[in-house]
């Protein structure tokens, strides 16, 4: 894989996606999407062409770039967790070094999934007032780029929760408040679903 997703061709992204190869992976496809949800909903905002959406128009660019760079730093975290786990644990001070690295990574992989679905969840929420002061011909746009960008968090949720998971393995005492976080942002968009 090139240095950032976004350089790769669709096909190759797709192709890559269905190797053996560890990346890209759940997270990093779950960014890709949720990009493309939102975009959708920027396009029924771009050909409604309305002045007084200008704000959300603008508001939507900022989160689509959020949700872009979420794929790349995805990858960036998948690899800072494997190398961690590579380090060596020859004796009780490498062990806890070990230990050590690995929650240090796992926080920083589970944080960015986070801020990914904190970054969809609003765009969804945008979406709802959207919806109403978009061209009736696209709304169904909207529609579908929410229905994508819930996809996406839903899957960025998994990576969450796999690191979750072993972050309470580790004894983190970080997991607790990540786990609040992630089920707070999820009640977010329960309530409108």
């Amino acid at each position: 894989m090139s240095d950032s997703i976004w350089s790769t061709q669709a096909r190759d992204l797709l192709q890559q996606t269905a190797s053996d190869a560890p990346t890209p992976g759940g997270g990093s496809v779950a960014a890709v999407s949720g990009a493309l949800g939102v975009a959708l909903i920027q396009m029924a905002v771009a050909v409604t062409a309305d002045p007084a959406l200008d704000e959300s128009s603008e508001r939507l660019q900022s989160l689509r770039t959020d949700v872009e760079n979420a794929a790349d730093v995805d990858l960036q975290d998948f690899a800072a967790v494997m190398a961690a786990y590579r380090l060596p644990r020859t004796d009780e001070a490498s062990k806890t070094e070990r230990t050590q690295a690995i929650i240090t990574a796992l926080l920083a992989a589970t944080e960015h999934p986070l801020a990914l679905v904190d970054a969809l969840v609003e765009a969804m929420n945008l979406s709802y007032a959207l919806e109403a002061q978009v061209k009736a011909s696209i709304v169904s746009d909207v529609l579908a780029g929410r229905d994508i960008a819930r996809g996406a968090a839903r899957a960025a949720l998994h990576t969450v929760d796999i690191n979750l998971n072993q972050l309470d393995r580790l004894g983190s005492p970080a997991a607790a408040d990540l786990r609040g976080r992630r089920n707070a942002l999820v009640s977010q968009w329960e309530e409108k679903a």
